[in-house]
């Protein structure tokens, strides 16, 4: 007769080959343990700036077994589960307890062990009977897949705290604002029993919070968890427990991360601080002039890290929209990618600080850009032309730079708004007529800091900068620099008060159509600042420019980085060198500009023919520099000039001009303006195959009636350029 040791072996072998087999059919949901946790976003120096909600709608922050304090580990035991550390999941004298006591008294008591707590925690199952055994199931479960430290880690990970906080973690900031390992016995004391009955526990809702904490602290101390030392200074601190308030500084900023758990950024909530109140008090000194949105971000050059980010000068404003982003919504630049169409001249020899350019009318089928002032000064130099950020030269040199022009590089930089061919941007793309955001023009900048490349930003500290592209040289970037940085302070020194103790910054203003955007961006070695401001509904501000209004905020802002720490200027590339040479726009017989000026070494001058155009040529004649176009025959571009055919400058092919039909005949004459390149200054129109004299350069008005008319301009060696265009009536 066998013994009944043997069967009972026998059976808890079984027993135990039947679990094995139903964990492997039934596996736990790893998923359910490691749930996702909230957002906590901090600032470089680890200040918490917010926090986010889990997608499941929870506060839930994560602790390693480490950092639960023993004490807190040893209160839980006392009241949860004793023999923990003696069970396999399931306590079956507790079970046979809670039985009787259920059978025999009012009072329902409870066998759960921390495991089967675990295990309710992670299914969050109805309590039936059913229910109950998968409960013990699934606690052998993680008995037989993790060590009872990690068990009891996992608990303090998922027990509930009130309302939507989960966690030990959570719980001790939202109730104490205190990381776990600052904890008192008294806090711990609280903290111990909300599991037990999470919303009627939570310590924020309790009348007697400090009646409640002496009952738990003397439990304790009979459990022998605390000493009657610990249980005297325990007693004698003061509870003050509330649900602490979620941060949200930098808004816009803190919006860009979504990961789950804890974040480090660059941002320096200090500058970030003192930004957002230069923004705030510039907005609302310009209220009155209709500007109401304002962003500012500021990078570290030498890193990228993006250290300052204001999206908006009140993110909490509902009447003008202060909730949109205005770091990274798309506006015209107005002026300010100008700077990048003069390295790039540098680079390809076309241009150098003071070579002469000449600033004069420009007709480009049909589109005749003007400058802001809506003067022309002539000849200038290309510094000069770049300081008073004048539209002609750089839509000229623009021109000139053909496929190494503004939009190559602005493809090259990959920035996201510049979709559609260089076509649809014509020529207005050099003065604002596209799209960018400020976080893009911000980055571009800093690569005058960078030696030309064009690196990424970096918002956290798991982030590298990486280079993306080489848009200019270090050498030219130094030479735009230079001019971006003299003879600015003279001329706008209303807004740049006591220049003696300014650092040396760069900085380029831009202003968009009907002041709808003023922008501003500075930048030193070590930062960079783009300032935008005006209205994100896009309407119209009161005749203001990025001078007078985001200047005054980059240099604020230049002013606080210049208090903590001295701010330097470039040292100037070995590349470059300094000689003497001829700067004339087109040289006619000797020199009349020969000056000292800065080269980029090896980079061969150019003066391509194109800069001699129609405009230029009758310039150059009314201002009596040459007689005709003769006095340029020794020009190595006089032969292609001569070739060069008539332009047609009031009108452009299929042009429509619309009239009111109640006018007087005088009042709809039709404009007809021709530049010739011949030396003989004589023209012939034809219109309608109608031919009339004129001369180069000399508007004539005629009358035509509606419908479609071919019109013609002929030179004196028979050049013929002619375009088509439709007159009507309303």
């Amino acid at each position: 007769m066998m013994h009944l040791p043997f069967y009972s072996t026998i059976i808890l072998a079984l027993l135990s080959v039947l679990f094995v087999i139903m964990d492997y059919l039934l596996p736990l949901d790893i998923q359910k343990i490691d749930k996702q946790l909230s957002t906590r976003i901090y600032d470089k120096e680890h200040k918490l700036l917010r926090i986010k909600l889990s997608k499941d709608g929870y506060w839930r922050f994560k602790a390693t077994g480490t950092e639960i304090p023993e004490q807190l580990k040893k209160s839980v035991l006392s009241f949860e589960d004793r023999y923990f550390y003696h069970h396999f999941g399931v306590n079956p004298i507790a079970i046979l307890r809670a039985l009787w006591m259920n059978a025999h008294s009012r009072r329902t008591v409870g066998a759960s062990t921390i495991t089967m707590q675990v295990a309710r925690m992670m299914y969050h199952r109805d309590r039936t009977v059913v229910n109950k055994l998968i409960e013990m199931f699934n606690a052998m479960q993680l008995e037989w897949h993790y060590s009872k430290d990690e068990i009891l880690t996992i608990y303090f990970n998922l027990a509930p705290y009130g309302g939507n906080i989960e966690g030990v973690e959570t719980a001790a900031w939202f109730y104490f604002k205190k990381p776990l390992n600052e904890l008192s016995i008294s806090e711990i004391a609280i903290l111990t029993t909300i599991p037990k009955n999470p919303n009627a526990n939570r310590p924020d809702r309790q009348a007697a919070l400090t009646e409640k904490r002496d009952r738990v602290l003397h439990t304790l101390l009979d459990s022998d968890v605390i000493t009657k030392d610990q249980l005297k200074r325990a007693g004698k601190e003061t509870i003050v427990a509330h649900r602490e308030r979620i941060p949200m500084l930098a808004p816009h900023f803190t919006e860009r991360f979504t990961t789950a758990g804890e974040i480090t950024t660059t941002l320096d909530y200090a500058l970030q601080s003192a930004v957002e109140k230069k923004l705030v008090s510039s907005v609302k000194n310009l209220q009155n002039r209709d500007v109401h949105n304002g962003a500012v971000i500021v990078i570290h050059n030498p890193t990228m890290q993006v250290q300052a980010y204001v999206g908006s000068n009140d993110f909490y404003d509902r009447t003008y929209f202060g909730q949109n982003d205005g770091i990274r919504m798309i506006r015209s630049p107005g002026s300010v990618l100008k700077p990048f169409i003069y390295a790039k001249a540098f680079d390809q020899g076309i241009a150098t600080p003071r070579q002469k350019l000449f600033d004069l009318p420009l007709h480009l089928n049909g589109y005749t850009p003007k400058n802001f002032n809506k003067r022309f000064f002539g000849v200038i130099s290309v510094e000069e032309a770049l300081q008073k950020s004048l539209n002609i030269p750089a839509i000229e040199l623009n021109r000139l730079l053909k496929d190494k022009s503004l939009y190559e590089m602005l493809k090259l930089a990959d920035v996201d708004s510049v979709t559609m061919p260089k076509s649809y941007y014509g020529d207005a793309i050099a003065i604002g007529g596209l799209g960018v955001s400020l976080e893009d023009i911000a980055k571009l900048y800093a690569s005058f800091s960078n030696e030309g490349q064009l690196r990424s930003l970096v918002y956290s500290d798991v982030m590298n900068s990486t280079v993306e592209a080489k848009l200019f040289s270090g050498a030219a970037g130094y030479l735009t620099s230079t001019i971006l940085s003299d003879g600015l302070r003279p001329e706008f020194s209303s807004y740049w008060e006591s220049t003696e103790d300014k650092p040396r910054i760069a900085f380029k203003t831009g202003t968009s159509a009907s002041s709808r955007d003023l922008l501003t961006v500075a930048y030193t070695p070590e930062y960079t600042v783009a300032v935008w401001m005006g209205n994100f509904d896009g309407s119209s501000t009161q005749d203001l420019t990025g001078i007078n209004t985001a200047s005054h905020v980059a240099f604020s802002v230049f002013d606080y980085l210049q208090s903590r720490q001295v701010l330097q200027w470039f040292e100037q590339p070995s590349s470059i060198i300094e000689q003497t040479h001829c700067t004339d726009a087109i040289r006619v017989g000797r020199c009349k500009n020969s000056e000292k000026d800065l080269w980029i070494k090896d980079v061969l001058p150019q003066r391509p023919c194109r800069l001699l155009r129609a405009e230029v040529l009758a310039f150059l004649i009314e201002s009596r520099e040459i007689d005709s176009i003769v006095s340029l025959s020794d020009n190595r571009c006089y032969a292609e000039w001569k070739a060069y055919p008539p332009l047609l400058a009031s009108l452009y092919e299929g042009s429509e001009v619309t009239f009111n039909g109640v006018l007087p005949d005088e009042m709809k004459k039709m404009p007809l303006l021709c530049y010739s390149y011949q030396a003989d200054p004589q023209i012939h129109w034809i219109i309608d195959q109608k031919i009339v004299k004129g001369e180069s350069g000399k508007m004539k008005f005629i009358t035509l009636p509606t419908g479609t008319h071919e019109i013609g301009c002929v030179d004196a060696a028979s050049s013929l350029s002619t375009v088509n265009i439709t007159l009507k009536e309303i």
